[in-house]
């Protein structure tokens, strides 16, 4: 199963860092510790780049199948200890959620090492999805993970290539906003 660390805004993959450092060996107690981002693309001077951000920002995502062993063990690291609280920071996600997680990986995983300078094994990065529009300026139709919840779009901007995702996630309905690009901004290559 897919368990959350929450951790400090900023502080994701210093935590996966830390327990991929200190955690990992012989005994391990979980398959992947990891920080998921997302690549965006901005206007800057005229033209269009791309960045990287945290797609849940706060969150570390763990796949454990002993995650009491795996909390109690987290515990006793030091330096996790301050990125911690003390109740409510390990919470499990549900079927639905991890299939949505999955598809993310699976549909826009970049494998090679990342432009964040993370090793693949602890930071995934979403490609952004390329969409098509109709002459009204709305999508039709969308490849990588957008293509399975364009019924789930709240909110599209072209102009800032993102758009809004309304899904169950954390127990709640939450709002994601997920990096898009249209034919010709630029390769994904780049």
């Amino acid at each position: 199963m897919w368990y959350v660390i929450q951790t400090i805004t900023g502080k994701e993959q210093e935590l996966a860092d830390v327990i991929g450092k200190i955690m990992a060996g012989e005994g391990q107690k979980y398959e992947r510790c990891f920080v998921i981002y997302q690549e965006c693309v901005q206007r800057r001077k005229g033209r269009r780049e791309s960045y990287v951000e945290t797609l849940f920002p706060s969150y570390v995502f763990v796949e454990t199948n002993q995650p009491e062993e795996f909390f109690l063990e987290l515990k006793q690291v030091p330096r996790v200890a301050n990125f911690l609280q003390v109740d409510g920071c390990f919470w499990n996600i549900y079927e639905e959620e991890e299939e949505f997680l999955r598809r993310m990986l699976e549909g826009g995983f970049d494998k090679t090492r990342n432009r964040i300078g993370k090793d693949s094994d602890q930071a995934f990065i979403i490609r952004s999805s390329l969409v098509w529009v109709n002459a009204d300026g709305q999508i039709q139709g969308a490849e990588g993970v957008l293509g399975f919840y364009l019924d789930k779009i709240v909110k599209q901007r072209l102009r800032k290539r993102s758009v809004v995702i309304e899904i169950p996630f954390g127990g709640r309905m939450r709002r994601i906003r997920l990096g898009i690009r249209l034919d010709g901004d630029f390769s994904v290559a780049e």
